[in-house]
This record gives structure tokens, C-alpha cells and sequence, in this order.
């Protein structure tokens, strides 16, 4: 695969594609990545050169290919970059909500997870049980067990 992380002093490797005449020329900046998957999906369908031959000059894996060619066809250039998918933040534990838990647990430690996630509620809180765990145990205020003595 290409090198994904691109530091600035690293020189700009550009190569233009030669067109009918002198003066046209087309540039595909190798230190872009999606410009190279593209190019990569562009060779392979329109030369009569085997998929590995294309995939080895450009530095990817045949499933590689594959890949971004599944991507391409279904969600058009957009597809073939690094974004990742779904949700940029969580959606219900705002850090009011977690200073809101870490607040009840040091004012009742003796509730448990499912006594905190029931006061919540009443405040209008829309939260799960689990995630009330999750934060107490993120904020290292979670209870340890303790063996009960055999006898």
C-alpha cells in the first residue's frame, strides 16, 4: 500500500500522463492517495495489462484493488478516500451527562451502576445502564470485588 502518513518535507512525486499532443499533459500527484487509487482503477480498466502488473506499480495488493473498486462503483471518487465512517462524537454521553455520573458517584458511593442510571431517568436523562458503567469504570470509580471468605 502507499505510505499513508505524508510529511511535508518529503518531495512531491508528480507524474503527468502524456496526452495526443505535447502540450497536453495530465498530473497524478503520487502523494494523494485517492488520486492514485483512482488512477490505479483507471489503468486497470481501460489497458489489456494483467491486474497484478497494474496493482504492483502502484503499490497496492490485487484485494486491495478489488476493494476500491467495489467502492468506486458504488459510491462514485468520494469513496476511495481514508474517511471514516460513521458517528464523529457520541451522541447520548456529552461530557455534561459524564460530570453529571462522576458527580453521583462521589456523592452516593454506594449506589450501584443500575441506581445511578434510574436517577438519570428521572432527571430526563436518556441513558443506558451500560453506559453508566462505562463511565464510572473510564473514571476509575468503579467498586473492586473482593473475595467472600469460604468459611
Amino acid at each position: 500500500m502507499i505510505n499513508k502518513s505524508v510529511s511535508k518535507q518529503q518531495p512531491k512525486k508528480v507524474v503527468y500522463i502524456q496526452g495526443e499532443t505535447p502540450k497536453r499533459r495530465f498530473p497524478i500527484n503520487f502523494n494523494d492517495e485517492v488520486q492514485v487509487r483512482y488512477e490505479m482503477l483507471r489503468q486497470a480498466s481501460l489497458s489489456k495489462k494483467p491486474i497484478e502488473t497494474i496493482c504492483d506499480k502502484f503499490n497496492y495488493s490485487k484485494d486491495m484493488y478489488y476493494y476500491y473498486k467495489r467502492k468506486f462503483e458504488k459510491n462514485g471518487v468520494l469513496a476511495l478516500s481514508n474517511k471514516k465512517t460513521g458517528p464523529k462524537e457520541a451522541t447520548k454521553r456529552t461530557e455534561n451527562l459524564e460530570k453529571k455520573i462522576v458527580q453521583l458517584r462521589f456523592d452516593n458511593p454506594e449506589l450501584n451502576m443500575y441506581d445511578i442510571h434510574d436517577k438519570l431517568k428521572k432527571e430526563g436523562f436518556d441513558v443506558s445502564s451500560r453506559t453508566v458503567a462505562r463511565v464510572i469504570n473510564n473514571h476509575g470509580l468503579s467498586k473492586k470485588k473482593r473475595k467472600k471468605d469460604a468459611f
